[in-house]
């Protein structure tokens, strides 16, 4: 008699069971919103209105979207959250939303331990997390930071006015893409919630510190206080490329090795203006700075040295590194570019460290640098170039100027400058296109070209103008399944 009442119960859990199970399971996408209460389930019409609770909620697999509006944080939003390689954890702002985040009213604490530099959006111990379509502004210390992560992408993001980096990766921090996205006022000293007591603000608009195994590309990085892209302390196996960097008050692009061995580091189709020097490389305290290729990068109208080779910190080793098929023009000239020839750091390029072996310099184009084309310092000894395995050769060359050789630099190099063209160079203009307008390609009848008639400089022959990626529409928006290194969204071939 106990036989209807058990069909009964079986046919309850069959055809009811799943519906109660899938309605009370969590759901896989949970929505945020200024005008939302932690009280609602987090759908897309009951979204909460804490970030850091929907954060909290976040496991493989799961997306926390944040719907239009301005998000006054009390704290800094801190995403320790853990993916896997199959199912990855997005925050984003929703698509085509204005997603702003704002910490102008909050203190973030200093950590006490290095680097003591919290973000407003603070990502550590987390694996497999994409941050996509964010604005976060006003920080009183980082805009984004990264601290012992691995398999973390920023993508399409904005930091704006912040008192250290815009977006910073550190060390034990692996598998790192930082994506297409905008860095503004990074390094302003006034961002500092009580009087800042050092000379400068920490850091470097972009920070890629001691981190292994990154991608930094299509970035936007402009109007900063100091430097606009940081490779440096041990940091290896990275690549830099197709960023826009201008307008900042230090050097565009850095390399710097500290507290251990920098290498393997690419920094290629890059572009650079209206800054200090256009790329910088130091060993200022690693043993040294190992590895580099830069290339096709068009590095011009910047205040000081296109390319130099600092003695700053300990001075120590830079080896094996290649420096081709670049382009340099007008770097140089000092502020306003009245021509100073006593501007602190000047010319094309500009040897001063001697602590160099196995540097090629080479297929480049340096043309109406101030006041010379390729330089050294008189420090190096005699033989200087065969005994240091230092190959100048095969660039062209266009020098303008009229100085007389060496030239001594009083005001803060306490140097003696010496001019070379190296071997095999081709002395003449390079014919560019257009370059009042930025227009550096080469003419049909350029001289700037290899025996094998390849140009030389940034632009190889048959570049368009439809190439030049940085003129419009840029940052690129990131289609991350799709994403090659040279083709953004996937679809550009």
């Amino acid at each position: 008699m106990y036989i209807p009442r058990f069909i009964a119960i079986l046919f309850f859990i069959t055809t009811w069971g799943p519906y109660k199970l899938k309605a009370t399971a969590q759901p896989q996408e949970v929505f945020v919103s200024p005008s939302g209460s932690d009280s609602n389930a987090g759908t897309r019409n009951k979204p909460l209105r804490s970030i850091q609770k929907a954060v909290g909620m976040l496991e493989p697999g799961k997306t926390v979207t944040l719907l239009d509006g301005l998000y006054n944080l009390t704290a800094p939003v801190t995403i320790t959250a853990k993916g896997s390689a199959e199912s990855w954890i997005t925050i984003r702002g929703e698509k085509g939303a204005e997603v702003i985040l704002d910490g102008l009213k909050i203190n973030i604490p200093d950590s006490g331990i290095y680097p003591r530099n919290n973000g407003l959006v603070q990502i550590e111990h987390a694996a497999y997390i994409r941050l996509v379509n964010i604005h976060v502004r006003n920080s009183h210390r980082c805009g984004i930071n990264i601290q012992e992560s691995r398999y973390i992408d920023v993508i399409n993001c904005t930091s704006e006015n912040s008192l250290s980096p815009g977006i910073a990766t550190w060390q034990r921090c692996e598998y790192i893409r930082i994506l297409g996205n905008t860095v503004i006022n990074a390094n302003d000293m006034k961002m500092s919630w009580t009087p800042y007591k050092g000379h400068e603000a920490p850091h470097e608009a972009i920070s890629v510190a001691g981190s292994h195994h990154f991608e930094v590309a299509w970035n936007h990085v402009y109007n900063c206080e100091k430097e606009g892209i940081d490779v440096k302390e041990t940091a290896a196996f990275g690549s830099v490329h197709h960023n826009y960097v201008h307008d900042c008050k230090r050097q565009g692009l850095y390399i710097d090795a500290w507290f251990g061995q920098l290498e393997h580091i690419e920094m290629y189709r890059n572009v650079v203006h209206g800054c200090e020097s256009g790329i910088a490389i130091s060993s200022e305290d690693g043993p040294n700075t190992k590895n580099l290729k830069i290339h096709h990068n068009l590095i011009y109208n910047n205040r000081a040295t296109g390319i130099f080779f600092s003695k700053w910190g300990a001075d120590n080793l830079r080896e094996e590194v290649d420096v081709y098929s670049n382009t340099f023009y007008r770097n140089g000239w000092g502020k306003n570019f009245s021509g100073d020839p006593q501007y602190w750091l000047s010319g094309g390029c500009y040897l001063y460290s001697t602590k160099l072996k196995n540097l090629r310099i080479q297929n480049n184009i340096f043309a109406r640098n101030f006041p010379f084309e390729i330089g050294h310092t008189s420090k190096m000894a005699d033989r200087w170039a065969s005994q240091q395995q230092i190959d100048i050769s095969r660039n062209l060359i266009q020098d303008t100027n009229k100085s007389e050789f060496p030239i001594y630099l009083h005001f803060w190099l306490k140097d003696s400058v010496y001019a070379t063209t190296g071997t095999h160079a081709i002395l003449a203009d390079p014919h560019f296109v257009n370059p009042q307008e930025g227009d550096f390609r080469l003419k049909e009848d350029s001289p700037a070209k290899d025996g094998g008639g390849n140009y030389l400089g940034a632009f190889p022959k048959g570049t368009k103008r439809e190439s030049f990626w940085w003129k419009e529409n840029f940052p690129p928006v990131i289609h991350i399944e799709n994403y090659q290194p040279n083709y953004p969204s996937g679809t550009e071939k």
